[in-house]
């Protein structure tokens, strides 16, 4: 059973070790306290939550999470054992091989999702679909429907959530109105996933083959063998 975290009248906090993804670094490291609010500020204010300051052990960057209070004592401040996580680790995705428009609307795509917009991130991936059809042609929007058709059965994703992708994708969300069907927290991440699964087959291993066919084509020079003077220096060594 995991102990709660409790923050005591000594302004000491007490909490099980602490570890996560740093979304700075990147790295899964231990995550030392560095600033809590004092024991007579919160229990005079009494919030609902409680910010406090950690920080990674790996790059010492600063991360802010928030504690939900569960109990108010004469001698400490009860808080749930797992703190809320403000900061989310940014995904990651290769654009070397991407267009440089359609690079920045998926950067801001990703930097919406991390941010919890998750409209905003549905209105940045049309941009990104629409830019790689400016960028290949308007004859790829069949192939870009038959690959998201294709994640659908890969995936087993459900029809309701399949209508939302497909709706975001290939028939445009406004940015303002109500007309507009929110996404879901779990379809946003079938979303995501589905635009990097799209890149990937767009450009990364279309890049990927076409280094690899060239490699075929113009192999590495093979080394020298040793010839003439060599071979003719051992011959008088003997």
């Amino acid at each position: 059973m995991t102990t709660a975290a409790y923050l005591d009248s000594q302004n000491r906090l007490h909490r099980e070790s602490v570890s996560g993804d740093c979304p700075h670094c990147g790295n899964t490291a231990h995550l030392s306290l560095l600033a809590c609010p004092g024991f007579a500020r919160l229990r005079a204010d009494r919030p609902a939550r409680i910010g406090i300051v950690l920080q990674c052990d790996s790059c010492h960057t600063p991360l802010f999470v928030r504690y939900r209070v569960r109990a108010w004592h004469d001698d400490r401040i009860e808080f749930h054992p797992h703190p809320e996580q403000m900061e989310h680790p940014p995904e990651r995705f290769s654009y070397d091989t991407l267009p440089e428009r359609v690079a920045a609307a998926f950067r801001e795509a990703l930097a919406c999702h991390a941010a919890g917009l998750l409209q905003a991130f549905a209105v940045m991936c049309r941009a990104t679909v629409q830019a790689v059809l400016e960028d290949q042609g308007e004859r790829s929007r069949l192939r870009i429907f038959d690959q998201v058709a294709e994640v659908k059965a890969l995936a087993g994703i459900d029809e309701a959530t399949f209508a939302a992708i497909r709706r975001v994708l290939f028939e445009g969300e406004p940015v303002h109105g109500t007309t507009s069907v929110p996404l879901t927290r779990l379809q946003a991440a079938v979303l995501l996933e589905t635009m990097k699964d799209l890149l990937y087959q767009a450009y990364v291993r279309r890049a990927k083959l076409q280094a690899a066919l060239r490699l075929r084509q113009f192999p590495a020079a093979e080394p020298v063998r040793p010839t003439g003077d060599l071979t003719a220096s051992r011959a008088a060594g003997r």
